[in-house]
């Protein structure tokens, strides 16, 4: 994929999020009976909300992006007052927003399109009660997130849309990494062992063959892990 990242200005780093993201997975599949769909379903619902959460309070930053066209950053930013309860949006962090995440939102759309169609049902009945509680809780996890990180005591005056966009892509280069370097290899192996151990390759087991290293990458993969990764592919 071409390469369209945001600037790294010292975005704050979070731990936790993978960590409890599988957490949930793993807690879904022993106590829930989750299946492949349902855990498609709840870790792609966290990547689009964190992307379009992030997305969204780019229009508020204020602060211009260092080394990026240089000339439209130094102009009068004219922020526009949409809505009183919301903060002003800074037009001049479109063209920065849509070209970090058009790319980003063509390969998911397409990827998720994929899903859709090869399950050939709808969203709706393709998801549990317990998994749609886990998808309300990552909404409400990130919306907290964003109000701590860009909103609060109006910190977004002080952030730049690269910083957001940093936070709110991540999750999908990671995606595209784990793809990659975990699915694929863990899926040989899985295939691999259901060939030899037929009998102990139940459906809970298999599909914790894929979270425990996936979340494991994930983890690694925090913060400068994705740009090492990125950098080395570019």
């Amino acid at each position: 994929m071409p390469s369209t990242r945001p600037v790294d200005l010292g975005v704050p780093r979070d731990y936790l999020s993978p960590i409890s993201m599988h957490l949930l997975l793993t807690i879904g599949i022993l106590f829930f009976e989750w299946d492949f769909v349902e855990l498609t379903l709840v870790y792609l619902s966290e990547i689009v909300v964190v992307a379009v959460l992030f997305a969204i309070v780019a229009l508020f930053a204020a602060r211009p992006v260092e080394d990026h066209d240089a000339d439209k950053w130094r102009e009068d930013p004219n922020p526009v007052q949409l809505v009183s309860i919301l903060p002003p949006i800074y037009t001049r962090n479109i063209g920065l927003i849509v070209e970090n995440t058009f790319t980003y939102a063509i390969f998911f759309l397409v990827f998720a399109g994929t899903f859709v169609s090869i399950m050939d049902r709808s969203i709706s009945s393709l998801l549990s009660p317990t998994a749609g509680l886990a998808i309300l809780a990552i909404c409400v996890s990130q919306l907290i997130r964003v109000w701590r990180e860009f909103l609060v005591d109006h910190s977004y005056r002080e952030r730049s849309p690269a910083e957001a966009l940093e936070l709110g892509l991540r999750p999908v280069a990671r995606f595209v990494i784990t793809a990659v370097y975990v699915v694929v290899p863990t899926t040989v192996v899985v295939a691999m062992a259901s060939f030899a151990f037929p009998d102990t390759m139940s459906r809970p087991v298999v599909l914790l063959a894929y979270i425990i290293p996936i979340g494991a990458a994930r983890v690694w993969l925090q913060n400068d892990a994705v740009e090492s990764v990125l950098q080395h592919q570019d």
